[in-house]
């Protein structure tokens, strides 16, 4: 049900009234009613123009709907264990943004949240059936997603150009700019943490066929399969491709310290800033995959999911701000696509209609819809313990020339002890 505006709502309370007691005491109910506004809480982490953006259309929705909303955000960094002593206290906002993997944990350790799809303050006609899975968990929609994201290659043209170097298609290639740009102290491409991991798991399954999970998202890594991501990520280091991952800076690509970047669609907007500063051109380079590739190695996800607290106080005024955040046009003008272009049908018309589905995020989303060869990410794959223990054997191999094997059965031996949220 499409969100009623607090005219719609003071309509239909003094036509009850006059049913049922006489215009005198609707009187005295319509003032209480105005008087004691509903306030629920909402949770999201985000830069200060999301946080900005995300702030003024919540204050269209009081405007419209008399429902106070308190708001409660940071920064990504430290966002997760916040949430975790929430979730697991009961403290938990009424309304909330999930990472992908962190539903999955939160719910299979016993948590809930409602089922969207039996509430009528949301449209869920409005997206495409395949977009919801992600958020159904025991056949219940207990999350719904604002947008979808994918690794992304960025590249600074101009500076590509002028080493006469097209953006890189294989790896192979990836080695060969590196070795060209290195020589001035350029990297040819920046990676976080999370990016040494999923590159390393994307050649993995692009040279072995090897996934990281199975079917049932069991870890399905072998000690083999270790072997083969830590001696690229070396390889990765010891041929500059990338700095370590622990002194990435993005700011490295305005100053001409990196020619490229490895980012989801989502946080494209940065670096189109930077290059349009430098009056550079940005580009979108090929998905990069290995020579005689045996699979595609990539996947998309979601780039947020909203979800609703099991037991929360006001359901009703919880499923109409939800509705208002995936399905309104003034929220989506508001957003921008500081959060992703959006798979709301309704809210991406909207941004459409204002001329707002403009630049390199776009065209990365619609590079990322129009590709047959993504599937959706495994939840798990973002699990920051698997990745933390990863990284640790990968500093080690570069500060203390440690051996591939031995640190591939520590990774092993400690990934297999993860709880995964599956």
């Amino acid at each position: 049900m499409v969100r009623r505006t607090l005219i719609e709502r003071t309509a239909a309370l003094l036509t009850a009234c006059a049913v049922s007691f006489g215009m005198c005491s609707c009187h005295e109910r319509l003032i209480t009613e105005v008087k004691d506004d509903v306030e629920i809480s909402f949770s999201w982490w985000g830069g200060d123009e999301r946080n900005e953006r995300t702030l003024n259309g919540l204050k269209t929705f009081n405007k419209e709907t008399g429902i106070s909303v308190r708001p409660r955000y940071a920064e990504f960094s430290g966002f997760k264990a916040k949430m975790d002593t929430q979730v697991y206290t009961g403290t938990e906002a009424d309304v909330m943004q999930l990472n992908y993997d962190w539903l999955y944990q939160y719910t299979s350790q016993g948590a809930e949240f409602m089922d969207l799809s039996q509430m009528d303050e949301i449209d869920l006609s409005t997206y495409p059936e395949n977009s919801l899975r992600c958020g159904k968990i025991d056949g219940k929609q207990q999350a719904i997603p604002y947008g979808f994201n994918t690794t992304t290659f960025l590249y600074n043209k101009t500076l590509l150009d002028s080493y006469g170097l097209e953006p890189p298609s294989t790896w192979d290639d990836v080695f060969d700019a590196a070795a060209l740009v290195r020589r001035d102290g350029v990297y040819i491409l920046g990676m976080t943490d999370k990016f040494m991991w999923l590159s390393c798991c994307a050649y993995l399954e692009q040279t072995t066929g090897h996934k990281v999970f199975d079917e049932k998202g069991e870890l399905a890594l072998t000690k083999e399969d270790l072997e083969v991501m830590l001696e690229f990520s070396r390889r990765l280091l010891d041929e500059k491709v990338t700095k370590l991952p622990s002194d990435y800076d993005r700011r490295d690509f305005s100053m001409l310290r990196m020619a490229g970047a490895v980012s989801w669609i989502s946080d494209s907007g940065f670096f189109e800033n930077a290059s349009d500063e430098l009056k550079m051109e940005l580009v979108i380079g090929p998905t990069i995959l290995a020579d005689s590739s045996v699979s595609f190695g990539w996947y998309e996800k979601p780039t947020g999911l909203y979800a609703i607290k099991k037991d929360t106080r006001h359901p009703t005024e919880a499923g109409e701000l939800l509705n208002y955040l995936i399905n309104d046009a003034d929220m989506a003008a508001s957003l921008g696509m500081s959060k992703g272009v959006p798979v709301s049908s309704a809210a991406e018309e909207a941004l459409e209609a204002r001329g707002l589905l403009v630049g390199v995020e776009y065209e990365a989303n619609k590079k990322m819809m129009n590709e047959a060869r993504l599937t959706t990410m495994d939840p798990s794959l973002e699990n920051s313990r698997l990745i933390e223990i990863f990284m640790d054997q990968v500093n080690g191999i570069y500060y203390r020339s440690s051996n591939i094997k031995p640190s591939a059965n520590r990774a092993l031996e400690k990934m297999k002890a993860v709880k995964l949220g599956q």
